[in-house]
């Protein structure tokens, strides 16, 4: 009878044990990410990179009431079915209304086609959702911009809402 007790406990630690190393791990890809980004807080440094505003093409995202989303400048070549913390497939600008760009965060995109794997893509411990509209696998990191409802969600309520007169995206 003692040694379900014992089990358990065992497991426990070994559960409490690995968690340190899986948050080091965390946090060891958000610091590339950073590192891999500080660059393009100037714009002309990421369209030097080969990021291209999706302005014209999808527009400005946001969600009234929940947050922005800004606007996305994209690596097309990075569009490859791999993810790596210092380089991410997109950037995420915040629009402010005086027409200056912000680096909020940044976006990690695999196209669903060129996924095979059972589970979704994983990075920085989370797993990337699919956004449906877009056929993609998606994960946000605001790692510029503090998100009051966590760091990895998709809209950022600290990040202003589109401009008047801009392309909103699904409008």
């Amino acid at each position: 009878m003692r040694r379900t007790p014992a089990i358990a406990m065992i497991l426990v630690l070994g559960l409490l044990l690995a968690m340190p190393a899986a948050l080091a791990a965390g946090q060891s890809e958000l610091a590339s990410a950073r590192q891999g980004t500080a660059a393009f807080h100037k714009v002309s440094q990421a369209a030097a990179a080969e990021y291209v505003s999706t302005l014209e093409s999808l527009g400005c995202f946001e969600n009234p009431g929940v947050g922005g989303m800004g606007l996305h400048y994209l690596n097309p070549g990075l569009l490859d079915g791999s993810v790596d913390a210092r380089t991410p497939e997109a950037l995420v600008y915040e629009m402010t209304d005086n027409g200056e760009l912000k680096l909020a965060g940044v976006e990690y995109i695999v196209p669903v086609g060129a996924w095979s794997g059972e589970e979704p893509p994983e990075l920085f411990g989370q797993h990337f959702h699919v956004n449906e509209a877009l056929g993609l696998w998606v994960l946000h990191a605001w790692i510029w911009t503090p998100n009051p409802t966590g760091m990895f969600q998709d809209w950022n309520p600290s990040v202003s809402l589109c401009p008047d007169g801009v392309p909103v995206f699904g409008s």
